[in-house]
């Protein structure tokens, strides 16, 4: 089976997730169709063999539906696998393109929405209808729906349920975010440093809301003056006030870091704090995870699979319970039932899955 990938957000969480879904079922060929028009992080490397074919998707829209509609064309992928919202709807216009042209073979689509966007919280009320509206109309463009989370999931089969989806039922099925530990060495690897220092995994933009995390850490520092503050990441260049934000709370802002030296700095740090307003299922909540490093989580919903005892509202709660695994030393929440549901071999297995179902 040929299968190609398309994204324009080919960096972070989306760049591990498809790259893991090509390394995790290598008996397919894998191709990618790719940018990073909407952020600022440094180029992403492809692993040498992972792709079999690697290109560059235009930014231009009409660019990147003509772009995909000539792949298809020219290598005849079994399936595209779209990932995020706007390569989503360039994999989905290009297919509609393909089925009303004469002599065109359209191939099938799975949509990984890697968080819808009308979930976001920095929108306007009519800008988030838009973008549902968008998403209702395009899902029966779609194959199969291979959402990232439960949270998703359950997103994508009310969105089936908007306008019918014309009368066919979009088949949905979960494929967990996970981490390969193929060739690692750094599960349980957590190595706390001294004095006892509390961060952040994330880009400095308005979906982590580093105003909660600024609050945050004014609420432990008057606990605990002795305790740093690190945000391991750097703004998207959208809003360069936001790092100004952490800074005026004494929070170190670190850059981008990436191998050994960003998994140094996460084994170091204390505790970590994810203050995302809206999320999909985040790599960086895997990647503690994988370290071992004691967690707390914004009570969001994508992240109700967290524990309770884990979760936190306000500033003053995640202050709270973050002074007491500062005290004690240890996370206190029971992880495992998150721990299971997000390896490696469901998310292979699911992968699998939905590709046959794609392909019919």
């Amino acid at each position: 089976m040929r299968i190609l990938h398309v994204t324009d957000c080919f960096h972070s969480g989306v760049a591990t997730a498809i790259d893991q879904y090509a390394r995790l079922t290598p008996e397919y060929e894998h191709l990618l169709l790719a940018n990073n028009a909407r952020g600022t992080a440094p180029a992403v490397a492809r692993r040498a063999g992972t792709f079999a074919v690697d290109m560059e998707l235009p930014e231009n829209p009409a660019g990147a539906v003509k772009a995909v509609r000539d792949t298809v064309r020219d290598l005849r992928p079994d399936l595209v696998h779209a990932h995020s919202s706007f390569g989503g709807a360039y994999a989905r216009t290009a297919a509609f393109l393909d089925r009303i042209t004469p002599g065109r073979i359209p191939a099938p689509v799975v949509y990984t929405p890697h968080s819808f966007s009308f979930e976001r919280q920095d929108l306007s009320r009519v800008k988030k209808a838009v973008a549902r509206g968008m998403e209702s109309l395009l899902l029966p463009l779609t194959a199969v729906g291979a959402p990232c989370a439960d949270r998703e999931g359950e997103l994508m089969v009310e969105l089936g349920h908007s306008f019918g989806s014309f009368g066919r039922k979009i088949p949905v099925i979960v494929v967990p975010n996970a981490l390969s530990t193929a060739g690692t060495d750094k599960l349980g690897s957590w190595s706390p440093t001294t004095p006892k220092t509390v961060g952040v995994i994330s880009r400095v933009t308005p979906q982590r809301d580093p105003a909660f995390f600024a609050a945050t850490a004014e609420l432990i520092r008057a606990r605990r003056p002795d305790t740093r503050f690190v945000w391991i990441g750097d703004d998207d260049g959208k809003d360069p006030a936001l790092s100004a934000v952490l800074e005026d709370a004494e929070v170190e802002v670190t850059g981008w870091l990436t191998g050994e030296e960003l998994h140094q700095r996460v084994a170091g740090l204390s505790l970590v704090i994810h203050t995302a307003a809206w999320d999909g299922f985040p790599m960086a909540v895997l990647e503690v995870r994988q370290v071992g490093v004691p967690l707390l989580i914004r009570d969001i919903p994508s992240l109700a699979e967290c524990p309770a005892s884990a979760r936190f509202s306000t500033p003053e709660e995640a202050a709270a319970k973050a002074v007491a695994i500062l005290d004690a030393g240890v996370d206190p929440a029971f992880w495992d039932g998150l721990d299971r549901a997000h390896t490696p071999e469901i998310q292979r297995t699911r992968l699998g899955e939905v590709y046959d179902l794609a392909v019919g």
